[in-house]
């Protein structure tokens, strides 16, 4: 979920964790100027180049099974960073409401009818969108959900296919077993269905 990452990221700098610090610019040293004819100090005093049959003798060192340091901190900076990242991530996931997420709306039969990806904040309203796989891939078969709202004894939501002149309303209510149960009514004809997170 890249939205609780950026929210993760707003949290620490809402708390003033500013991000570390860039690594310094290296030191520009100044060379004497050389005599005409002779290249600079710097040149001479590089070690030989190896030639492609010296470098096929030649072992590769073995790699390191060590986190690099990418922040100039330190290891223990590193870890420290990465465990303050990973709590904001949590916090941020524990405020989601309990229909976050990606859902698959199964008909009586078993057979998948919808897709649906929503966004539930917890506290404020609900967004999200749908995709019908009755219709297959094209550009008529998936859009935003109308409106998704909670009632006294779970949750409504309202969407309307393009050339369709009726909504498509989902009545569902929480199971025991974390999906939700209910009624999809469409064109007037009612059917129950069933809600499962994947």
């Amino acid at each position: 979920m890249t939205s609780a990452v950026v929210i993760a990221g707003w949290l620490l700098l809402a708390q003033g964790q500013a991000a570390p610090p860039a690594p310094a610019a290296p030191d520009v040293v100044q060379t004497a100027p050389q005599p005409a004819g002779q290249p600079p100090a710097s040149v001479q005093s590089m070690p030989p180049q190896s030639t492609p049959a010296q470098a096929d003798n030649q072992t590769e060192e073995p790699q390191t099974s060590t986190v690099p340091d990418n922040l100039g901190q330190g290891a223990m900076a590193q870890q420290a960073w990465d465990a303050r990242l990973r709590a904001a991530y949590e916090a941020a996931e524990a405020r989601q409401g309990p229909l976050d997420g990606s859902w698959r709306l199964t008909g009586a039969d078993g057979d998948v009818l919808f897709e649906f990806v929503l966004s539930d904040p917890g506290a404020s309203n609900m967004t999200g969108a749908w995709r019908d796989l009755r219709r297959g891939g094209g550009a008529d078969g998936s859009g935003f959900v109308s409106a998704v709202y909670r009632t006294a004894d779970g949750v409504v939501v309202r969407l309307t296919e393009p050339g369709q002149s009726s909504e498509i309303v989902l009545q569902l209510r929480p199971t025991a077993d974390g999906r939700w149960g209910g009624e999809m009514t469409e064109n007037g004809a009612a059917s129950s269905v069933i809600l499962t997170r994947f």
